[in-house]
């Protein structure tokens, strides 16, 4: 019998741009992982550039699922991203199910907003979906934009607070959202004066990890971090040094892109640090 630890990964596939699958199956293969994908839209590029070929798979997707479950398998960690509407949440229940009464991990990065508002391809429906999906995790990876939106807060009003204040208001939306079910809240990405900063609380206290912040947005940085995080857990790394190393990663990544003078559209350059990861 294969040994080698499986993850699912439920996200789309963006033929061009740094995001979703094309950034997880890379890194976690090189973390000695074997990711299992399971895509939710196919595009030809992501939503940041003008005008791509988007085909939803939602039609697709109950059936590619049930084939699995079919085949009896079995995942050590399922991790799910961006969907392509609310049906979709509706048909991984089961898949979170299963995984969760064999132990296994589930990381729900319920991408579907930034920027304090939702992508131009999500219906506000989407919102109670993916809250369905937050309840379900043993792990949860919002951004600040997502947490709002799943938790009624106001991105707004919440940005014009001064830095603990908003801290405190953050604090209280991670334990609302542990209050759904979910075993843990990284809340990422929270931009501060002069780091970026993401809040690790799962029951027993809040913790914030912060790095330098880099002055640019990269697309996909989120997806990178959540990817990271999947594998590290996996390998048994403890949640709140998997989230230290993760952020140390993806800030040495964004500093070394912006140095590049990459589009911001065309996402983080990893690649040259995949060996990096394999050897930790």
């Amino acid at each position: 019998m294969d040994s080698m630890r499986r993850v699912a990964v439920v996200n789309d596939l963006s033929g061009f741009g740094r995001c979703s699958l094309t950034v997880a199956l890379p890194i976690l293969a090189s973390m000695g992982l074997q990711p299992c994908p399971a895509p939710t839209v196919i595009l030809s590029a992501h939503t940041g550039y003008e005008n791509p070929y988007i085909h939803s798979f939602t039609e697709e997707l109950a059936p590619y699922l049930h084939h699995w479950e079919s085949m009896d398998l079995t995942f050590d960690g399922v991790y799910t991203g961006f969907l392509g509407d609310e049906r979709q949440a509706k048909w991984l229940v089961p898949l979170l199910r299963r995984t969760a009464a064999q132990g296994g991990l589930r990381l729900v990065d319920p991408a579907m907003a930034d920027h304090g508002r939702l992508y131009a391809t999500c219906a506000p429906a989407l919102v109670d979906a993916m809250a369905k999906l937050v309840a379900l995790a043993s792990v949860t990876t919002p951004n600040l934009t997502e947490a709002c939106l799943l938790t009624g807060e106001e991105y707004t009003t919440l940005m014009e607070m001064p830095v603990e204040e908003r801290r405190g208001v953050i604090e209280s939306m991670g334990r609302r959202l542990l209050e759904t079910g979910c075993g843990a809240v990284v809340i990422t990405g929270v931009p501060e004066e002069e780091s970026l900063s993401n809040l690790v609380l799962d029951g027993v206290e809040a913790v914030w990890v912060s790095t330098p912040r880099i002055q640019r947005s990269f697309a996909g940085t989120g997806d990178v971090f959540s990817s990271v995080l999947c594998g590290k857990l996996l390998q048994g790394v403890p949640l709140l040094q998997a989230v230290e190393q993760t952020a140390a990663f993806v800030g040495k990544v964004t500093a070394y892109t912006a140095k590049l003078n990459t589009p911001e559209q065309d996402g983080i350059a990893f690649e040259p640090f995949l060996r990096e990861i394999c050897e930790e």
